[in-house]
């Protein structure tokens, strides 16, 4: 009952496909821990480790609708017709790749080590190692080495000093693994987190939750002269918290979630509520 009201998290804990959307409060009324904004990456950026690689000239997105919609975030296992936030291209182009990033949440587009501002807004969670999801490719045409896949994925922090910090997930805790490629009606569990050692780190120092960074690829890797369809999309986004892979039980500790559009400075201040319990 507590989690259809008040957004929490599991402290580390696998989530697991079996019952997935009673796992997490659903996200479609705006209960999501960071704000909702939706940054396009339609362009290169090399920070944090990481080559961050999107195209502009090819390839749409809806980034801009699913801020409004949250569809990101609905954690209900749907039908072909749940696509959440997407990428997709339609091309004639012999063994054509493309790819976007996404930044989700506030502080879009800015890079590993740039000052985060005291305005922007999350829920500014503690303790956050990880990030599962579920991957689709509905729309992608079945022949010709048509394919969509995850390329990365990552959680951006404010550091203790206020720097903002892109760390990318590398130890796999879900079914879909780093450039699987993927077509067709299923959904596909992805789940990382980051190492042992740096999930130390995020959990003895203070580091909070800023927001999610995502990218996607595409291909059509095939000859022939037809236009295909090729999508990628993502849905039931939810937080991965702590450092211990425990199976997924329903009893243990949970994390309250304070609302995802609290301002840094409000939530920094001595004299403004912390308690701001995300329940929309």
């Amino acid at each position: 009952m507590a989690k259809s009201q008040i957004l929490t998290y599991p402290y580390g804990t696998k989530y697991q496909t079996s019952g997935w959307g009673d796992h997490v409060k659903n996200g479609h009324g705006g209960s999501i821990p960071c704000n909702n904004e939706v940054h396009v990456g339609n362009y290169i950026q090399n920070t944090g480790g990481t080559n961050w690689w999107g195209e502009s000239g090819l390839g749409s997105d809806n980034g801009s609708h699913v801020a409004n919609t949250n569809d990101h975030w609905d954690q209900a296992w749907g039908n072909t017709s749940q696509k959440g936030l997407c990428h997709w291209m339609a091309t004639k182009e012999n063994g054509k790749t493309t790819a976007r990033w996404f930044d989700i949440g506030s502080e879009g587009g800015r890079k590993d080590g740039d000052y985060m501002s005291n305005t922007a807004r999350s829920s500014w969670l503690s303790e956050v190692t990880g990030l599962y999801f579920l991957f689709n490719s509905h729309d992608t045409a079945t022949t010709r080495d048509c394919y969509s896949q995850v390329e990365h994925a990552a959680i951006r922090y404010r550091d203790p000093r206020g720097y903002i910090r892109i760390k990318r997930l590398t130890h796999k805790l879900g079914d879909l693994s780093y450039g699987e490629w993927k077509r067709g009606s299923s959904k596909f569990m992805f789940g990382y987190r980051l190492s042992s050692s740096e999930c130390d780190t995020i959990c003895r120092e203070d580091y909070h939750f800023l927001g999610i960074r995502l990218q996607l690829k595409l291909k059509r890797g095939a000859n022939g002269t037809t236009t295909d369809y090729i999508q990628a999309g993502v849905t039931g986004l939810r937080l991965y918290l702590g450092k211990y892979d425990n199976s997924w039980n329903t009893t243990n500790k949970r994390a309250l979630v304070f609302r995802g559009d609290t301002k840094w400075s409000d939530f920094a201040s001595t004299t403004k509520t912390k308690d701001m319990l995300e329940t929309r």
